[in-house]
């Protein structure tokens, strides 16, 4: 809708009596107020008005900012356009593009500033004021702080998309690494077959193939160097080394082993950088959901539910028990109990507890992780160390109050 105060009806008379032979060029450029045409003398030849609503505002320069032009630029270039105005010049390449795109017999052009830009820049408090618009320096702050804030939501978008794919590569990783050490295990048993059931550990498996080699370099010395274990597995190692019934290894067999053990090695290593890499990107994108739960468990939750902003529209009951959707559908389908925990189960206070007190400590902790997802999606205030601290007491409180199970109340 065209302004109409007395001041706009008397500067839109311009365009009527402009020559429809004539080339001019119309300067388009929009601010709080609408968008707004300008000739190339500084005369205001129309404008289009955006609606008094601080968050439609917001949103239509927002908009502008991508390259997308608003409902009002195009129903000013159209009302332009039958005055055989069709030569314009706007502030934006990307909005430019897209116009060009839209009014075929149209032309555009871009400077920055061009002469609407410069105009309403300058004296912007005078067109509010003919536009009836009152405190436009608030109304200015109030549709900068949502333009900020919807562009750190923007952002974080991009960067919670970076920590799904780093989740997917350390699980494609983790896979990898244990295909592989399935294989070094297997490989390495036949040499020294006792080894497999004394060190269930990969990573200290690896070493000790690695940096002993042959079952006859097993002393109890050795085995200390290589990994630091309890001085009573250390001797059952030892002894078992002596008196394995595994087959001899030359030293073509051994090489062969340890060059695969050593290229694990360097898949343990990426896994270590890529959950580094994670616990940056949940510092930036979730710091209270990483302060509640921590990262791993955090980056977990928000790649099931594709994305932050989704799993902050998630009801804390549905957080709950996400990563345990195969479950909740077995028990749907069979009538049996649902899953009280998904992923969340990870949660050391979780998995610590008595079985009867885990369904109210995973509940106090998706409430809490509900309310941690709501403020990163809004790039809200950091609470994440008092969430934690309520977090706590919570589940202190629990395992005092239900100490007992229901059979032995």
């Amino acid at each position: 809708m065209a302004y109409h105060s007395k001041f706009f009806v008397a500067i839109f008379k311009t365009a009527d009596n402009i020559n429809s032979g004539g080339h001019v060029p119309v300067h388009l450029a929009e601010c709080v107020l609408g968008v707004f045409a300008f000739d190339d003398s500084g005369e205001m030849l129309d404008s289009m008005e955006f609606p008094r609503d601080v968050a439609k505002v917001a949103g239509r320069l927002a908009s502008v900012q991508m390259g997308v032009p608003t409902e009002e630029h195009r129903a000013l270039i159209a009302k332009l356009m039958r005055k055989k105005l069709n030569e314009f010049i706007v502030e934006s390449e990307e909005l430019a593009n897209q116009l060009s795109k839209e009014s075929k017999h149209a032309r555009f052009e871009v400077a920055m500033p061009n002469k609407a830009g410069e105009i309403l820049r300058s004296d912007l408090e005078k067109f509010a004021a003919e536009a009836g618009v009152e405190n436009v320096k608030k109304f200015v702050h109030d549709v900068n702080f949502l333009l900020t804030r919807d562009s750190l939501h923007r952002e974080a978008a991009q960067r919670d998309k970076l920590i799904i794919q780093a989740i997917n590569m350390l699980d494609e990783i983790d896979k990898t690494a244990n295909i592989i050490c399935g294989r070094v295990r297997e490989w390495y048993s036949i040499h020294f077959p006792e080894l497999d059931r004394l060190v269930p550990e990969h990573q200290h498996y690896m070493k000790f193939v690695l940096a002993l080699g042959s079952r006859e370099n097993f002393t109890p010395a050795a085995i200390k160097a290589a990994v630091e274990l309890p001085d009573d597995l250390v001797e059952k190692i030892a002894t078992a080394a002596q008196s394995s019934l595994g087959a001899s290894f030359d030293k073509l067999d051994i090489d062969a082993i340890q060059g695969a053990a050593k290229e694990i090695f360097s898949l343990f290593e990426a896994r270590e950088k890529t959950l580094e890499y994670i616990d940056g990107l949940m510092a930036q994108v979730a710091p209270n959901i990483r302060a509640v739960v921590g990262s791993s468990i955090g980056a977990r939750l928000i790649s099931l539910a594709g994305g932050l902003m989704n799993l902050a529209r998630m009801p804390s009951s549905t957080l709950q028990i996400l990563g345990a959707e195969k479950a909740l559908f077995r028990a749907l389908r069979s009538r049996a109990r649902p899953p009280k925990h998904g992923v969340i189960y990870q949660y050391p206070d979780i998995r610590g507890v008595p079985k009867w007190q885990r369904g109210k400590v995973a509940r106090a902790l998706a409430g809490k992780l509900s309310i941690a997802a709501r403020v990163d999606s809004m790039s809200g205030e950091f609470i994440g160390e008092k969430l934690a601290a309520n977090l706590r007491a919570r589940i202190a409180d629990i395992k005092t109050k239900y100490e007992k199970s229901r059979e032995e109340r």
